[in-house]
């Protein structure tokens, strides 16, 4: 993903500004896009998304906790783990 792509998507999403140095916004603008890239499938989706956090035992908002994150050092830390990892971490 480039970095346009990344900030059209965080904006489509309306995801608040990245928290930290410029070299860390960069690199967690990506991180964070590629993360949250099929957020708009499962809001489209909502009821198959519910279905899945029920079925994980994942709390209703921590889709929202994860959009929420705004520290770039979160995103840098934990960029290895997947989109239902990241959603575990709000637990």
């Amino acid at each position: 993903m480039t970095p346009k792509e990344a900030r059209e998507l965080s904006i489509s999403l309306k995801l608040p500004d990245l928290i930290g140095t410029a070299l860390e916004i960069q690199q967690a603008e990506i991180i964070r896009a590629e993360k949250l890239q099929q957020v708009p499938f499962f809001e489209a989706e909502w009821e198959m998304f519910m279905t899945e956090i029920e079925n994980k035992d994942y709390y209703d908002n921590s889709l929202q906790l994860l959009k929420q994150s705004n520290v770039a050092e979160f995103w840098i830390k934990y960029r290895e783990l997947d989109f239902w990892q990241l959603l575990k971490l709000f637990q």
